[in-house]
């Protein structure tokens, strides 16, 4: 009997204890959730691409929860990042909002098609290229221009020989600096592409 009466006191100290135990987990997961923390924010609306200095940020208290993570606290400096959109007054900066690469550094994937003839057949992904630009040869078989370099330090991204199974030309995708897309663009206009092995 005693032996009943021990195990029956026992079961109920462990029920008990796990009760006690799911309030007190469930009372800090509350808490947790209410933490107000500090997070930044636009102080005005700032346009995408400029330079983050002190006049444009404001410290904001607020309780995120799990969401917190998106967002950047006041325990990370954002002093002299970019903006890579746009941010209107009062909102919150996510890790997704800022870069410590200035916009003319960043790099731009852009596709292109070029003659299976006018690059390396060895070429492989991740490989440093240059461009060149080469004229059309006008009426008669006058060339009209010279050659010449539109991007240096060019990687490529992507090959795709397999479109030169139907046509003479490959897709490949090439990864340059924002300043460089412009150039590369232009070039398609007329003309033709040549992609030569960068040196070294």
């Amino acid at each position: 009997m005693n032996t009943q009466k021990k195990a029956a006191q026992t079961r109920f100290i462990v029920a008990v204890s796990l009760f006690a135990a799911a309030i007190i987990s469930a009372l800090s997961l509350t808490a947790l959730g209410n933490r107000t923390d500090s997070y930044w924010a636009a102080r005005e609306n700032l346009a995408p691409g400029i330079e983050i200095t002190g006049d444009d940020l404001v410290l904001v208290k607020i309780a995120l929860g799990e969401i917190s993570s998106k967002y950047i606290s006041s325990q990370t400096p954002l002093l002299g990042s970019f903006t890579n959109r746009a941010q209107r007054k009062g909102e919150l900066i996510s890790i997704n909002d800022v870069s410590d690469v200035p916009p003319s550094e960043r790099a731009q994937q852009v596709p292109i098609a070029v003659a299976s003839a006018d690059l390396p057949t060895d070429l492989s992904i991740g490989e440093s290229v240059n461009i060149y630009w080469v004229p059309d040869s006008a009426m008669g078989g006058v060339q009209i221009g010279t050659p010449d370099i539109v991007v240096r330090s060019a990687y490529i991204r992507s090959l795709d020989r397999k479109s030169s199974n139907f046509s003479s030309e490959v897709a490949i995708t090439i990864s340059l600096l924002d300043t460089q897309v412009i150039s590369l663009l232009n070039s398609t206009v007329s003309g033709r592409l040549v992609i030569v092995r960068a040196a070294g």
